[in-house]
C-alpha cells in the first residue's frame, strides 16, 4: 500500500513539474506580449502626401491634423500642441543619431529606453529651473525600407505626449499601404 502511495505521488510531482515547464535551473521566463490600443486614433494613408505607409494619429478630438511634405522630403504631422512626429526616408542610422544626440552639450541627456530601434530620452540643463523635455527616435525597416519617426527637436514635449508618439511611431506600416 505504502509502495502505491509514493508511486502515485511520483506521478503527481512529475505531472506538476512538466505543467511548470520543468526548469531546473531555478531560472523563470516571462513572456509578454505587448498589446497596443489605437483608440481615439484615426489611420492617416501617408501615400495622400507623396509618402508610402499608414500610421495611427490622435483624432480630430487633440485637434486637426497637420501634415506637410519638406523640401527635404520628411513629412511632418503635427496634431493639436502635444504631438508631432517626422517621417524620414533615407534616415540617418540609429547608431549615427545616437552619436550626434551625446554630442550635443547644452542639454544633460538620460536614455529612459534605450533599445533598437527606439531611443526615448530625456533633456535637462543642469542647475536651470526649466522643465526637462523628452523626445524620442525610431527607426523601422522591412523588406529594404527604412525610414526614421522622431519628435520634432525644436519642439518641448511632456514625457506622456511623447509615449503617445511613440505609439503611433510603432503603428507605422509600410506594407499596410
Amino acid at each position: 500500500m505504502m509502495k502505491k502511495f509514493k508511486i502515485a505521488t511520483f506521478f503527481v510531482f512529475a505531472i506538476f513539474l512538466a505543467a511548470c515547464g520543468g526548469s531546473t535551473d531555478g531560472s523563470t521566463v516571462e513572456e509578454t506580449e505587448e498589446v497596443v490600443s489605437y483608440e481615439g486614433m484615426n489611420k492617416l494613408d501617408l501615400r495622400e502626401h507623396g509618402f508610402e505607409g499608414i500610421i495611427y494619429i490622435p483624432n480630430e478630438e487633440v485637434g486637426q491634423p497637420v501634415v506637410d511634405r519638406t523640401d527635404w522630403g520628411s513629412v511632418r504631422i503635427a496634431v493639436g500642441e502635444r504631438f508631432g512626429i517626422e517621417l524620414q526616408q533615407e534616415p540617418i542610422s540609429y547608431d549615427m543619431f545616437m552619436t550626434e544626440l551625446m554630442e550635443a552639450h547644452v542639454y544633460e541627456t538620460e536614455f529612459l529606453e534605450q533599445v533598437p530601434p527606439l531611443l526615448f530620452w530625456k533633456n535637462t540643463i543642469p542647475e536651470s529651473n526649466i522643465e526637462p523635455e523628452f523626445h524620442f527616435f525610431y527607426t523601422y525597416s522591412k523588406d529594404g525600407f527604412n525610414i526614421s519617426i522622431s519628435s520634432f527637436q525644436s519642439e518641448q514635449y511632456s514625457e506622456s505626449a511623447i509615449k503617445k508618439m511613440i505609439i503611433s511611431a510603432k503603428s507605422y506600416d509600410h506594407a499596410g499601404a
